[in-house]
């Protein structure tokens, strides 16, 4: 029994696993989370300077929108992905446009990332991400949705520890 565990074990940690890119109740890619800040002053500061880096998301647009109650800053713009487009070929760069915002209100910020969708290089909807065109591979596609997790996941790891206070 112990060396049927251990087999299954190393194959567990031996093989690829397939990441997920969590879905709103829609069914649309969507990350989403919310955050305790005690500060939100600096919390503001820090969430309009992370939308400054434009070495983790290339921003097309941001806008910040202060209200009542709370300060809403949200972008649009692209990752790129080295991801192949066929199954035979080498990698090349996949824009994958988003939208994110922030929207900081006293005591603590939420963030949503969604609207995911491949574009070309002149910004131009290709298909969004949740469908899978008849054209692309599934091997191909597979790897793209993988890689836009791995990336994203950096992206809101980054963005957690630049607006988390020191």
């Amino acid at each position: 029994m112990r060396r049927i565990v251990t087999i299954c074990l190393s194959i567990i940690l031996v093989s690829d696993a397939v990441a997920q890119i969590p879905r709103s109740s829609t069914g649309q890619f969507q990350y989403y989370g919310e955050i305790l800040a005690e500060n939100t002053d600096y919390t503001i500061a820090r969430a309009k300077s992370f939308f400054n880096q434009p070495f983790l998301v290339h921003w097309d647009t941001v806008a910040s929108v202060k209200q009542l109650a709370n300060v809403v800053i949200s972008g649009k713009g692209y990752i790129t992905i080295k991801a192949k487009l066929h199954d035979i070929g080498t990698p090349s760069i996949v824009p994958v446009g988003l939208h994110m915002s922030i929207e900081i209100v006293d005591g603590h910020y939420r963030y949503i990332v969604n609207h995911f969708e491949v574009i070309d290089k002149e910004h131009n909807s290709h298909y969004p991400l949740e469908d899978k065109p008849e054209i692309v591979k599934s091997l191909a596609y597979q790897q793209l949705l993988q890689k836009t997790h791995k990336w994203m996941s950096f992206v809101i790891g980054f963005m957690k520890h630049h607006l988390q206070e020191e």
